[in-house]
């Protein structure tokens, strides 16, 4: 991915022309100049600057990263539901270590499903939905 110098400075909370000295210090990895323009590849989310020589630590820092949610059905509350005739939502909704339960799931975003027989999840699923956007649990 390829972005500006103030997208830079705020993924690094610094400003835009400590961003601009860093790069005419040729501190950032794989930036090029078009026209009066830079342009910043990112690795892993963040712009590769390497350590000065002299002065105080960089105070910047990674950004945190981010949480897969997990939703898939339940086959053992589906099989209850019907042999015992109780109506236990069977949507669960895994966010890091929290796991909710609902009957309808809104992804707010992009999403996919994946199927893996051979790599079932721990809890036994076969057959699930990732994503990174926003999941409200109804």
């Amino acid at each position: 991915m390829l972005v500006g110098t103030k997208e830079v400075a705020q993924l690094l909370g610094v400003s835009s022309d400590r961003v601009r000295r860093l790069l005419l210090d040729g501190r950032v990895h794989g930036a090029y100049k078009i026209s009066n323009v830079w342009v910043i590849p990112l690795k892993d989310g963040m712009p590769v600057i390497t350590k000065g020589t002299r002065g105080p630590k960089p105070t910047w820092k990674a950004r945190g990263r981010e949480v897969m949610t997990c939703i898939h059905v339940n086959r053992t509350r589906i099989s209850r539901n019907y042999k015992h005739g109780e109506n236990l939502p069977v949507l669960s909704v895994k966010h890091g270590s929290s796991n909710q339960y609902g009957y309808e799931v809104e992804v707010a975003g992009p999403c996919r499903v994946v199927y893996r027989p051979e790599q079932p999840k721990d809890c036994g699923a076969k057959v699930w939905i990732e994503t990174l956007s926003p999941v409200w649990v109804a």
